[in-house]
């Protein structure tokens, strides 16, 4: 997996970085992925004002996110718990795909 971190108006040396990565790193074992995008940013004259963007390729169409919160970790959490929601409604899918092959398969006469 290649991740490329963005802070934008950030301090040096914030442990959102390690965060992140152990994050994706985690997720990288639900689903294969290819590459990780993250921007956080402190917005300075906004509110709230953080706001964190994923895009993460993985197979079949990329998955990206865009969420704001009023702490760096509570829109990195937001972005990260709709991620994993859509890989669990993709999952879902695939497996109601398969069930339906499956069951459509063996109703088949010969």
């Amino acid at each position: 997996m290649q991740l490329t971190i963005n802070n934008l108006n950030l301090p040096v040396g914030s442990s959102l970085d390690s965060l992140v990565e152990n994050h994706l790193t985690a997720l990288s074992q639900q689903v294969h992925i290819d590459e990780a995008k993250v921007v956080i940013e402190r917005r300075i004259e906004a509110s709230p004002p953080y706001r964190v963007h994923l895009h993460i390729a993985v197979p079949g169409p990329d998955l990206h996110t865009e969420r704001v919160a009023f702490t760096p970790i509570q829109a990195l959490t937001l972005a990260l718990k709709e991620i994993e929601s859509k890989i669990q409604a993709r999952r879902t899918i695939h497996l109601a795909r398969v069930k339906a092959r499956r069951t459509s398969g063996s109703f088949r006469s010969h």
